[in-house]
């Protein structure tokens, strides 16, 4: 029973990529070619294109930001576009399954949320995210 209030109450942490903190992007193209997942975002600050790349990824996937109405509460929301999942998200929910065999594995996983402006990316990955400004 603890692992659904997990998820229905999820903590996120405010990942800070020192960019754009109070702005939420666009997100105009994921693309995943096995050894990196690559995030391509853009701010109406910002004329060039934003990256944010994943390596060591588990998974990934691409919703609405309304099929993620549990992360929208005002009282734990954490600002900026891009959040750190410490419990109650995506990875979590995959947990419930005995199949989800990335669980069980001695690596560290990390989860994070990219709020973009219609969509939202989860990644479930074993490393931090590498951002890339083209200025």
């Amino acid at each position: 029973m603890k692992n659904l209030q997990n998820l229905l109450q999820p903590k996120v942490k405010e990942l800070d990529m020192n960019f754009f903190k109070n702005s939420i992007p666009e997100i105009i193209n994921v693309n995943y070619d096995l050894w990196s997942l690559k995030i391509t975002l853009s701010f109406r600050e910002h004329p060039s294109p934003v990256y944010v790349i994943f390596k060591n990824v588990i998974g990934f996937r691409v919703l609405d930001e309304g099929n993620l109405l549990e992360f929208w509460n005002p009282k734990t929301r954490a600002s900026s576009w891009v959040w750190k999942i410490e419990n109650g998200g995506w990875f979590d929910l995959e947990k419930l399954r005995e199949g989800f065999l990335s669980q069980h594995h001695l690596e560290s996983n990390n989860e994070y949320l990219i709020l973009g402006i219609n969509d939202c990316v989860s990644i479930i990955c074993t490393s931090e995210p590498i951002l890339i400004n083209i200025e």
